[in-house]
């Protein structure tokens, strides 16, 4: 019991550490072909800031993951940033916005297109030094792809997991992570995922809680509010980040292992009208970025850049900022609205967030004018970082074994409210437990032994209270904090406390129903040599013993008690009860070892008088 008590103990801290903590970083690999100050390469990235590094893209080529464009001296540097940080986490993501999903389609059709793409995912990683996978499926069941690849992505995840356990217990290592980036739009997942399934196989699941508008549409409209607007009706009740992540939650992803998207650029429209509000009347995409060169985006330092003196607006309903310059309406996160987010993602216990992408933040510091890489370094003082998530097998969040939602986990053989641990042979307290069992009762010869006997040096004074598990300062004591626990303490937990445990209770030993109604006795005296005083007792009635002094008694008389009748009660006068019947007259109560004056119990150790007695100067 004390096992079990120290494991959740253990449990519940380690869960408090993991909580809301982990930040994802994804790094464009197409940032090195940036011009000029837009141009990121991996020797620019600060290995510090976040919890995992993801590096996108990889590719599938007949149904191989493969290089992208990256070549493996890049592939080998990302993963040298760990020299510098050895608690980071480092993936390969395949897939992508822009990713042409026919190759995920194809693989994950058959069950050997699928052995071969997760055998070669493990050799490609392996060969860099990743520690995972990211799986970047835009979107499996949705617009070109059939409609059963949600089913085989499910499959696909099953699997991956299998092998990568697999592999690591073959080649004792530490098992590779395995992860998806998910649509947040509520039609989507719908359609793409099957949530709880791929949930229970994913070590974390980022959401991707932007791009809900845009300069595809109409009017104007932040890409990433975190919650509804007051002029979203219908399907655009839905476009906002609280709705997302709690959708995947209630769909049966545990909150833990969701990471809530953050984008480190806006989205910026052409205003059409002199209208500037959320709403107004838009013309397609802003101007490009003029270093991301493409239209209605722009990064965190070309934001910056552009709205430089621009006066920023709150959305109230939303807790997001937007800006207006001219005829340019642009939407984004800043420093507040960042505060805000990583407050609700802590308030709803979710695991942590990321970021696409860390080549989009003022890596120079430069244009922003608040120090280098502002948006994810205030994200870094936000998520405090702990290294028990990082290894597959003591994190809350990767490891298979102590992931409360983990296969591990759940198995009925560790549910307390499973058939295994309620009433299987294993737990059951009829069984093993059971204090009447062989096991457990003292006539057993399991408890007549030498470990069990209270003669023998393990039950001794010396050894089995002064020992680290039996001291009666351990967990044990009743003073100490497990034992007065309120499902522990005797006195003070509503266990205990209840009608039927109570000692005031009807049922208790001392109640009317419980106590035997006692037939007029008298105690016959008893001569005693160098042996604790007898004590005759009919319940109710208890003589009491002598005090003892430190002089050894040579012969003490009890004095004669008589009780008054007592009417008889029929609970008491049933042949299984009554301790006159031959249940309670047979030879396993008049046994050698029974009887409390046989020489078991007038020897040394158990003497009343004994050194060894609870009430001598040894035990005291």
């Amino acid at each position: 019991m004390c096992k079990l008590t120290l494991t959740a103990g253990l449990c519940l801290i380690i869960a408090s550490l993991a909580s809301s903590s982990r930040l994802v970083c994804y790094y464009n690999s197409l940032a090195e072909d940036r011009a000029a100050y837009g141009k990121v390469t991996v020797s620019d990235i600060d290995p510090n800031q976040c919890t995992h590094l993801i590096y996108a893209f990889s590719d599938i080529n007949n149904n191989e993951l493969v290089n992208s464009t990256a070549s493996s001296i890049d592939y080998q540097s990302f993963n040298r940033l760990k020299t510098r940080n050895p608690q980071l986490k480092t993936l390969l993501a395949v897939g992508g916005l822009t990713f042409n999903i026919q190759k995920f389609s194809t693989m994950v059709a058959e069950q050997q297109n699928r052995t071969i793409f997760i055998q070669s995912a493990i050799t490609l990683l392996r060969e860099y030094g990743f520690d995972g996978l990211n799986l970047d499926w835009r979107y499996p069941g949705g617009p070109g792809s059939k409609p059963q690849d949600n089913q085989r992505f499910t499959q696909l995840c099953t699997e991956l997991k299998e092998a990568f356990v697999a592999e690591g217990t073959a080649s004792n290592r530490d098992r590779l992570i395995i992860t998806a980036s998910v649509s947040a739009e509520r039609a989507t997942i719908d359609a793409s995922y099957e949530v709880a399934q791929i949930a229970t196989q994913l070590d974390f699941i980022n959401v991707l809680t932007f791009d809900f508008h845009g300069p595809w549409e109409n009017v104007t409209g932040h890409h990433s509010p975190l919650y509804q607007g007051s002029k979203d009706t219908g399907n655009k009740s839905y476009f906002n980040t609280d709705f997302a992540m709690r959708y995947w939650r209630d769909q049966g992803a545990p909150t833990q292992k969701l990471n809530l998207g953050l984008a480190a650029y806006g989205r910026a429209f052409d205003l059409s009208t002199n209208s500037s509000d959320v709403g107004a009347p838009a013309n397609g995409p802003g101007e490009e970025g003029c270093y991301t060169g493409e239209e209605g985006f722009w990064s965190t330092y070309e934001t910056c850049l552009y709205i430089e003196g621009v006066p920023t607006q709150l959305i109230p309903d939303q807790k997001v900022p937007y800006a207006t310059t001219d005829n340019q309406w642009v939407g984004f996160d800043n420093i507040d609205s960042l505060d805000t987010k990583v407050s609700y993602l802590k308030t709803n216990n979710f695991g942590g967030a990321f970021v696409w992408s860390l080549d989009l933040d003022d890596t120079s510091g430069q244009f922003c004018k608040i120090g280098n890489n502002p948006f994810i370094s205030h994200l870094h003082t936000l998520l405090p970082y702990h290294p028990y998530h990082n290894s597959p097998y003591h994190t809350y969040h990767n490891s298979p074994y102590h992931n409360y939602n983990s296969t591990y986990y759940n198995y009925p053989h560790h549910n307390y409210n499973s058939t295994y641990y309620n009433n299987s042979p294993y737990h059951n307290h009829n069984s093993y437990h059971n204090y009447n069992s062989t096991y457990y009762n003292y006539n057993s010869p399991y408890h007549n032994s030498t470990y069990y006997n209270y003669n023998s040096p393990y039950h001794t004074y010396h050894n089995y209270h002064n020992s680290p598990y039996h001291n009666h300062n351990s967990y044990h004591n009743y003073n100490s904090t497990y034992y007065n626990s309120p499902y522990h303490n005797y006195h003070n937990s509503p266990y205990h406390n209840s009608t039927y445990y109570n000692y005031n209770s009807p049922y208790n030993y001392n109640s009317t129903y419980y106590n035997y109604p006692t037939i007029p006795t008298t105690t016959p005296p008893t001569t005693l040599t160098t042996t604790p005083p007898t004590t005759t007792t009919t319940p109710p009635t208890t003589t009491t013993l002598p005090t003892t002094t430190t002089t050894p008694i040579t012969t003490t008389t009890p004095p004669t008690t008589t009780t008054p009748p007592l009417p008889q009660l029929p609970y008491h006068n049933s042949t299984y009860y009554n301790y006159t019947s031959p249940y309670h007259n047979s030879p396993y109560h008049n046994s050698t070892y029974y009887n409390y004056n046989s020489p078991y119990h007038n020897s040394t150790y158990y003497n009343y008088n004994s050194p060894y007695n609870y009430n001598s100067t040894y035990y005291n």
